[in-house]
């Protein structure tokens, strides 16, 4: 690695100061994690397409329709990996499209008052990208509200809460450990989904780190390029979607329990595929389901294969450095005629020449521009460092494969080795891909927001943050200030309504089940404001029946799906002061993938704690039902 006293000269030889290094010497190394349940309401639209109209509003949505089910409830997944201040990182993956500087720079400064700590250089904030995360969370008006709906203040509060006591969790679970890292390989997860470039191109690059508690592996860590999305809005489903399908796969290829959290690499030309795998008479489960856990067995096989190949270190050099870059048409340096647009814009008209030999004529101008009121950003984030022996890199959007190899190639000729780059990460300003490629047009040219040099500009930028962090380079263009947080202003408390019967069952299992049918059982609960309840697959004597890893089979993992329907329904009186809220549980008997459900034979219940609204939770058993042998 090119550091110390080499690095140090190369900038003394520049007349610019070097930068301070910390001011106290790495410590003992300490590993913790932790896992949050996001709390998200049912009935919050999702974020990412444009099918406004499809389905109903609730209280929980505006401009987006109405969510209606859960399949693998969106949470956050935290690992820290520290030697003491300075030598931290605080790796977080949330269920969102994406994240954006502001809620960044809201949670920097709520740690800051909960703990006494400046998280800004080790704090990186990812998203999975799933388009069945929930939206309201981005305050910044006009064409972001179609975006992603409508801000809803009560809302972002309750989800900064939330990824301030997951960072906390973690801090807390930190104990004296190893660190491993592997570098697996499979594109068999994935495809290439751009035609515009004239490739069929994948990069099934798949950095794996450990992390070891006592002796026991705890928590592993992935980034993997998928663009981690499977279903559409008209399914009306909050997930955590491909990306939690990889999760839980990983997960139970263990004996005991191990967080698994998957962050999302270079993804705009990356769709997820459908891998042919040896399925079984199953029952049947909604569009996308079997996809979704296909693509999480390739990619378990791929982790599992590569773990006794782990690298462990006691004594890793963990650095962060958050670097603060301007994007705008001066920094850019376009001429007056290329993309004539102060503010930027996107939908540069969606025409595409999947021909890489000749380009779309005058894309750039048959764009939607922002206008001044509600500007595209002027400024992003990155953060640059190292773990051990990966180059640590985030990217604020979705870049393409070509862009992230681009960029990968860069550091290694800076004297760089295998990069941990996290795309979706710290900021969002939608997709980046080469130059060339954007003026052949098409879905990921017209989701940049600065045009064609948006993603050249943004490599450079990136390899600078990297460099930067290594003392190798300073940033070309001052460091703008930290960006304000969205602002929340006052709001009235959502008071949930009162539910009806709350904690009966209102349609019981069946008696028996065949091995391809779908267990249901249906349970008066409450708003979802205060929570979606979780049930639980028993033995009949009331015992939990366990995955591979040990952890129950509950309806917050992929093998449940979640409904909910009310009475009067939220179109018929959308204010109604008394409400019943019919949450319904789906378990098939059989998934067409083995791995991924339990394989049931004998007697058996669903046992469901019900949020009661005060902070409790009311148990609700069902009768017991028979699965029979096939």
């Amino acid at each position: 690695m090119i550091v110390g006293w080499l690095a140090l000269s190369w900038l003394s030889c520049q007349g610019d100061p070097p930068i301070a290094p910390p001011e106290e010497p790495p410590g003992e190394l300490q590993v913790g994690h932790a896992r949050v349940r996001m709390p998200v309401p049912l009935g919050i639209g999702t974020v990412g397409y444009g099918g406004f109209g499809v389905g109903n509003t609730t209280p929980f949505s505006e401009i987006y329709p109405g969510t209606e089910r859960i399949h693998n409830h969106p949470d956050l997944r935290v690992v820290v990996v520290s030697r003491g201040p300075g030598h931290e990182l605080v790796f977080i993956r949330s269920d969102t499209i994406g994240v954006f500087q502001q809620l960044r720079r809201e949670l920097v400064l709520e740690l800051r008052q909960r703990m006494g700590r400046d998280l800004d250089d080790a704090l990186i904030l990812a998203a999975t990208h799933t388009h069945s995360g929930p939206g309201r969370i981005v305050d910044a008006g006009g064409p972001f509200d179609l975006i992603a709906d409508r801000f809803f203040p009560e809302f972002y509060d309750r989800t900064i809460d939330a990824l301030a006591d997951a960072v906390q969790a973690a801090y807390d679970d930190l104990t004296p450990g190893r660190v491993g890292i592997s570098l697996a390989y499979t594109d068999e997860g994935h495809n290439d989904r751009r035609c515009e470039d004239g490739m069929d191109h994948e990069n099934g690059t798949l950095p794996v780190i450990a992390i070891e508690q006592q002796g026991e592996l705890s928590a592993l860590m992935l980034a993997y390029a998928v663009h981690g999305t499977v279903m559409g809005i008209e399914d009306l489903t909050l997930s955590q979607d491909v990306s939690g399908a990889i999760e839980q796969a990983v997960e139970d290829r263990f004996d005991h329990p191990v967080q698994v959290q998957m962050m999302n690499a270079w993804g705009a030309d990356m769709s997820p595929s459908f891998p042919e795998l040896a399925t079984q008479p199953a029952a049947a489960v909604p569009d996308g389901y079997e996809q979704m856990e296909a693509v999480g067995q390739v990619v378990a096989d791929a982790v599992e294969a590569e773990l006794g190949s782990m690298v462990w270190l006691d004594e890793p050099e963990v650095l962060g450095h958050t670097l603060r870059v301007p994007i705008n048409r001066e920094v850019l340096e376009y001429d007056p005629v290329t993309f004539p647009f102060t503010w930027g814009a996107v939908y540069c008209s969606g025409v595409s020449d999947c021909d890489p030999a000749t380009t779309v004529d005058g894309l750039d101008r048959a764009c939607v521009p922002f206008p001044e009121d509600y500007p595209a950003p002027d400024q992003t984030v990155f953060t640059g460092g190292r773990l051990g022996s990966l180059e640590l890199l985030t990217f604020p959007g979705e870049p393409g494969t070509l862009l992230a190899e681009q960029i990968m190639a860069e550091i290694s000729e800076l004297g760089g080795g295998d990069v941990l780059f996290l795309g979706y990460s710290q900021d969002f300003l939608g997709y980046s891909i080469l130059e060339d490629d954007w003026w052949q047009g098409g879905y990921e040219a017209s989701g940049s927001l600065w045009g064609p040099r948006q993603g050249p500009y943004l490599a450079d930028r990136a390899v600078e943050a990297w460099a930067f962090a290594h003392v190798l380079r300073l940033p070309r263009f001052p460091e703008p200030d930290p960006i304000e947080p969205f602002g929340m202003g006052g709001y009235t408390p959502r008071v949930p309504t009162q539910p009806i019967a709350l904690g009966t069952v209102l349609q019981d299992v069946a008696p028996t089940y065949g091995p391809e049918e779908e267990v249901r059982l249906v349970v008066a609960g409450a708003d979802p404001w205060v929570g979606t309840p979780l049930a639980t697959l028993q033995t009949a004597a009331g015992e939990p029946v366990l995955r591979p890893n040990g952890l129950p089979w509950d309806s917050d993992g992929q093998a449940f799906w979640v409904e909910l329907q009310t009475d009067p329904s939220y179109a018929d009186d959308l204010e109604a002061s008394t409400r019943s809220f019919q949450w319904q549980f789906a378990l098939p008997v059989r998934h067409a993938l083995a791995e991924a459900g339990p394989r049931l034979s004998g007697s058996y219940r669903l046992a469901v704690a019900v949020p009661d609204g005060a902070g409790g939770t009311v148990e609700v058993v069902s009768s017991a039902f028979e699965v029979t042998a096939p």
